[in-house]
């Protein structure tokens, strides 16, 4: 029709365009007819650019009328921009009108603003849609157009459609290089976003830093150099938008940074950002290696990636990087930004600990780095540092000392700051300030163990800058300051007391003219401070009516005072000193001057003190000590005895029951109860044995083994403080707060097992039965860790071997103990069971038979059970003393040496020289002079494994007679490779125990203790290489990235709507004959990653199955995936061919061509893709169905040369899309 239109005279022009005007009146009251609208443009009549007829006038007016009375989609408005520009007299006339009307925001009528700002918004939108249409299209570019879309910018209603405007415009502008449009975009863009408020640069502000990109990416390119470049306010909103933005939002401020540098044509000098001209190439450089760092760090958040890149991060963020504090601690507080994985952030607050205290620590460049880095540190890093969590991890309790990592990390980096090249007297009383107020802002929500942490690296980095001749003089304002922390509550007993030291120690850096005593709040912390500097003497602090008389008289006595007081004498801190007062008064008392009516009554009245008190430290510590005391335990008994044969009642019984089932319970959630009960109950069971039988000494012991308590994490913060404050005071020390450590209390329960009583041993023998119950009792396959396994369980388990297996149950002990070897995965696990086994056959070495016969008998299938079996039988052979059963266990030995299984063949190696060696030294001249086994005991010995130090549990010997002794058994090497053991008790443990003990009678022993061996170091992998750098900064290693974004990317797409989100390969590939989910998820991906425009399969409910998410890594959420049954496909592909689509089948067949080869070969087919192409893959054995390949235009196949003929589908489907890419990349 366009054509014809040029062969109308102007009449008939006329009466054509009158036709089609009636037509588009009567278009819907909403709606014009895009159609009509575009003949009636064509037929108008033919005038001079710029000039207009009536016709051109009343066209003008409906359009005009009809666009602001209602919004339209933007598909709508596109097409009818696209018909107004079918005319270049009309098209400048329409779009110079609304712009105009935009502009004046006037039309001829009355409107209320509401109104008024719809029907510019109605302009602006159209305006957009105008800009969308192809470069070489009527467009109205004329120089102020940025200035007055910039206008609406900020104004409610019309903020977004104005940036929707400026991007297509920017994105038109970026599309025509080849016009002079450089008066075009200017600097009003800058001045307009200059007036916003911070918050519209906030979270959901993509889409005003995108049109910002583009604004500055088309400056850069037309020359302009912007004014806004050399501010602080923009490089501030640049730094607002990377700190708050989503990813679209952070890659454009990316972006603007970028192109800024770019286009910047004098030195910039803001604090933000630097850059010298003449040697802009050098900055580019460095922030290109910013972006990627930032891409890894915050946009791709990889952990295994950003290890590998923080040796870059240290190069380019050290002191003689061009890049400015400011930025660096940008991406930074982005990294720590809450909203980022916690394991990613742990990577990058570890990193900057040790960044800041390393040589090219940014606080000796410059005083401006110094403030940025103390603002990141207040602002980003605390609120990440004083996590509980960072804290509880990396919490570690030696028999020496606690230690927690990350506080020690937080001392280290406070105090560097502190001390800084930079800092002087008002800087160190600023960041004290900023400190302490952090603190106190938290109002308590932070975890407040941190806080000790905060305190303590002040005061180290005021120790060493006074130390070092700096001025350390505290103001009153810092002092008040101190005093108001002083005041936080909720710490327990010893942080509270080491909180208080440390406040102190804080104001003794007050300036020496200060009057500190007229400070409100410093006289009661320096009175609470010299009150612990005071060795304690509790007898001044009780004014009560426990006799002045230290020594009681009798029970009565004591009764006659509670009664008399109402029971304050054992109130408050009086209670430790009763306790005190009643075990002395036992120890001495004559037996039958206590009665156990008066006993029961006063036991009783301190139990329900302490239960009114809750238990807590303060009277938990000393009760065991009463409660089973040996004279308490003593008429027990006697009481037992007395009710057994009359049938009563017996309530001291019955009281001390109630008291080892609380206390037991109690210990496992306070450490500090730990010792005291356990020592106290040993102690009974030594001194009256036949309590173990009347009070639950069976389920304590078992419950002890099977749940081993310890220090909670929480406590062991106290632990710490304790070291911490007695380095203040020295008598305070963990002792003085809560007796001894809990291993102690190890080293009594397995001192007790050691020496049970042997007129108790059955029940000893109970708990060893009820132990091994559960390991004896695991069928089929189990996980390799289980929640109720301990090692302390098998350990326990080894000493009562000792006395609790006798020849007749031999047999029986024998089986059970094998078959939890057989099934068991856990290396240490089946070390201590071996040793166990071992141990019973020592005893009774006529039993030692069964290993060879077992041998002999199980099949190659087992190679973990035949593995142990010869280790067993290398662990027997010196106490049998036998040549025959060596003899045949070498024997053995031979053909398990070529063993295909590995478990097998590598213990052979280990156990036939072992053998030989044992037959050397006890002269056994039947294997010495033996040949064939001389050769392979030198071969075995010549192989590098045996000659390695042993660095896993399997590899580790013992020697299981002369290796028996406590010492060995809990702390011997094989606790110490493969994921250490917690050290629950040691060889001094037990050397404390005995010598406290030495007033008790004790059975003896029946392993010995030992010495402690000097542990073997396991070999480690050595460290990375570290990085290098070059002149412009860093020369690292490749590490990854994910993402790969460039900034081109970020420039919006251009076109009609509907073509804006279409995928930029114009492939489709049909997977319905492929049902394999896994491959379907890994033809997901791959269809995403390179851009298809779709993927068929065959049923969509697959895109839910867990091996399809497991390879499509969440591409279906943005791929469009359609069903299409494999029935239908034949049909699709004709349906395809008819669009103009060529079908290609991705088969092996005789005429298929190679892929990638131009040139077809006589009766094979071209090998390369059509641009527009519907690939078909086939299904993974059978290929494509012989009813598909009748439609299928032409076939190729990949080239292989190896034995294999085929791929993986995912893999042919990937390398047949890479091909398409390489053919048609910048043709599409």
């Amino acid at each position: 029709m366009d054509d014809a239109i040029l062969y109308l005279s102007d009449e008939q022009r006329l009466e054509a365009f009158e036709r089609n005007w009636s037509r588009l009146e009567g278009s819907t009251p909403l709606r014009l007819d895009p159609d009509a609208l575009r003949s009636c443009v064509q037929l108008l009549p033919r005038v001079e650019p710029g000039a207009a007829s009536e016709p051109h006038a009343k066209l003008t007016d409906l359009l005009l009328c009809r666009l602001r009375d209602e919004r339209q989609e933007s598909e709508y408005l596109y097409r009818l921009a696209e018909a107004c520009s079918s005319n270049e007299s009309f098209a400048l006339l329409i779009f110079k009108t609304v712009i105009s009307s935009g502009e004046s925001g006037r039309d001829g009528r009355t409107v209320s603003p509401e109104q008024q700002i719809l029907r510019i918004a109605a302009f602006l939108t159209f305006l957009k849609c105008s800009y969308w249409l192809p470069p070489d299209s009527h467009h109205v570019l004329e120089p102020g157009l940025v200035e007055l879309l910039s206008t609406f910018v900020g104004i409610e209603g019309l903020h977004e459609p104005a940036l929707d405007a400026l991007s297509a415009l920017l994105s038109l502008l970026s599309r025509r290089p080849h016009e002079p449009l450089y008066s075009i975009v200017d600097q009003s863009l800058w001045t307009s976003f200059k007036a916003l408020g911070t918050a519209r640069f906030g979270t959901k502000s993509s889409k005003l830093f995108k049109v910002w990109f583009q604004w500055i990416s088309q400056a850069a390119t037309d020359g302009l150099d912007p004014e806004g470049v050399y501010e602080e306010l923009y490089w501030d909103r640049v730094r607002t938008g990377l700190l708050t933005g989503f990813a679209d939002q952070r890659k454009y401020c990316l972006g603007i940074v970028r192109a800024s540098l770019l286009a910047a044509q004098s030195d910039i000098n803001t604090p933000t950002m630097r850059m010298q001209v003449d040697r802009r190439d050098v900055y580019v450089k460095a922030y290109d290696r910013y972006f990627v760092l930032y891409e890894t760090i915050v946009l791709d958040r990889y952990a295994n990636q950003i290890e590998a890149c923080l040796a870059e991060l240290s190069a380019l963020f050290g002191s003689q990087s061009v890049v400015t504090a400011s930025m660096a601690t940008t991406l930074l507080s982005s990294g720590l930004d809450p909203q980022v994985q916690e394991g990613i952030r742990k990577v990058i607050g570890n990193w900057y600990f040790g960044f800041m205290s390393g040589s090219q620590s940014p606080l000796s460049k410059d005083s401006e780095s110094l403030t940025e880095h103390t603002d990141f540190l207040i602002r980003g890093f605390l609120p990440w540092a004083t996590q509980g969590s960072l804290f509880t991890s990396t919490l570690k309790a030696s028999r020496t000392d606690t230690k927690c990592g990350h506080g020690a990390a937080l001392v280290q980096l406070i105090a560097r700051f502190i001390v800084s090249k930079y800092s002087d007297e008002a800087y160190r009383g600023e960041l004290l300030a900023l400190v302490l107020h952090f603190v106190l802002d938290a109002g308590g929500k932070m975890f407040q163990m941190s806080t000790l942490y905060l305190l303590e690296g002040l005061i180290k980095g005021y120790d060493v800058a006074n130390q070092n001749g700096g001025p350390t003089r505290l103001t009153q304002r810092a002092i008040e300051v101190i005093l108001g922390v002083s005041r936080t509550p909720g710490l327990p007993e010893i942080a509270s007391d080491l909180y208080k030291i440390y406040c102190k120690r804080l104001c003794d850096f007050a300036d020496l003219d200060l009057g500190l005593s007229s400070i409100p709040g410093y006289i009661a912390l320096n009175n609470k401070v010299e009150e612990l500097s005071r060795i304690d003497e509790i007898s001044k602090s009780q004014a009560t009516a426990v006799s002045t008389d230290s020594d009681l008289a009798s029970l009565s006595t004591f009764l006659q005072t509670l009664q008399d007081t109402k029971h304050t004498s054992i109130q408050g801190s009086a209670y430790a000193t009763a306790c005190d007062q009643l075990v002395a008064y036992l120890d001495k008392a004559d037996l039958a001057s206590i009665t156990s009516d008066e006993l029961h009554t006063t036991l009783d009245a301190m139990w329900e003190e302490a239960d009114r008190r809750e238990f807590n430290r303060s009277v938990a510590v000393h009760l065991p000590t009463l409660l089973f005391h040996p004279t308490c335990i003593q008429i027990c008994l006697r009481e037992h005895v007395d009710n057994s044969e009359d049938g009563s009642g017996n309530g001291l019984e019955a009281l001390l029951t109630k008291a080892v089932e609380t206390l037991q319970q109690l210990s496992e959630g306070r450490s500090y109860i730990l010792t005291s009960f356990a020592t106290s109950l040993c102690r009974a069971a030594f001194s009256h044995p036949a309590v173990i039988e009347v009070l639950p000494y069976e389920d304590v012991i078992l419950r002890f083994l099977n749940h081993p308590p310890a220090a909670k994490a929480e406590f062991l913060f106290e632990v710490a403080a304790a070291d911490k404050l007695q380095h203040y005071i020295t008598h305070r020390s963990y002792a003085s707060y809560y007796g001894q450590r809990e291993w102690h209390a190890y080293a009594a329960w397995i001192d007790l097992l050691n020496r049970f009583p042997e007129e108790q041993k059955h029940l000893a023998k109970r708990i060893f039965d009820r132990l091994l119950e559960p390991w004896a009792g695991q069928k089929g396959s189990i996980p390799v860790i289980s929640k109720w396994k301990d090692v302390f369980q098998l350990q326990a388990m080894l000493i009562l071997t000792e006395y609790c297996v006798s020849e007749a149950d031999a047999d029986a002990y024998l089986d059970k103990f094998m078959h939890a070897l057989t099934v068991e995965q856990w290396p240490r696990y089946r070390f201590v069971l071996e040793w166990a086994i071992t141990r019973i056959y020592f005893h009774y070495p006529s039993k030692a038979d069964r290993i060879l016969k077992d041998l002999a008998h199980l099949d190659e299938n087992s190679p973990i059970h035949i593995a142990s079996l010869m280790k067993l039988a290398v662990l027997t052979a010196p106490f049998l003393d036998s040549e025959d059963f060596a003899l045949t266990l070498i024997t053995q030995l031979i053909p398990f040496s070529a063993s295909q299984k590995v478990h097998i063949r590598h213990e052979a190696h280990l156990s036939f020289p072992m053998i030989f060696e044992l037959a050397e030294k006890k002269g056994w001249t039947n294997i010495t002079s033996n040949p064939g086994f001389s050769v392979l005991n030198t071969h075995i010995r010549q192989t590098e494994k045996f000659k390695t130090p042993a660095w896993s549990i399997r590899t580790l010997r013992i020697d299981a007679v002369a290796d028996l002794t406590l010492t060995e058994i809990f702390q011997g090497q094989y606790l110490y490779i493969e994921s250490p053991e917690p050290e629950r008790v040691a060889h001094d443990d037990f050397v404390a125990l005995a010598h406290g003990s030495k007033s008790t009678t004790l059975p003896p022993a029946r392993i010995s203790l030992g010495n402690p061996r000097t542990q073997t170091k396991v070999p480690v992998n050595p460290k990375p290489a570290e990085f290098t750098l070059d002149e412009d900064g860093v020369k690292s290693n490749f590490y990854q990235t994910k993402s790969g974004f460039d900034f081109n990317s970020l420039l919006p797409a251009a076109g009609a709507p509907h073509l804006q989100d279409k995928q930029p390969a114009s492939v489709i590939l049909v997977a319905s004959l492929i049902d394999n989910p896994t491959n379907l998820g890994g033809l997901s991906r791959i269809s995403e990653s390179f851009g298809l425009e779709t993927l068929y399969i065959n049923d969509i409910k697959k895109t839910a199955h867990k091996d399809f998410k497991a390879t499509s890594v969440t591409s279906e959420k943005h791929l469009p995936i359609k069903e299409l049954k494999e029935a239908n496909v034949p049909v699709f592909l004709i349906g395809m061919k008819r669009k103009g689509y060529k079908v290609v089948g991705i088969e092996q067949t005789d005429r298929s061509g190679i892929l990638g080869d131009d040139a077809a070969g006589g009766s094979k087919d071209v090998g390369t893709l059509p641009k527009r192409c519907v690939l078909v893959l086939g299904a993974e054995k059978s290929g494509i169905t012989p009813e598909v390949l009748s439609v299928i235009d032409r076939c190729v196949e990949i080239r292989t040369v190896g034995m294999t003929r085929s791929l993986n589908v995912q893999t042919a489907g990937g390398i047949a899309v890479y091909e398409w890419w390489r053919e048609w990349a910048g043709k599409a």
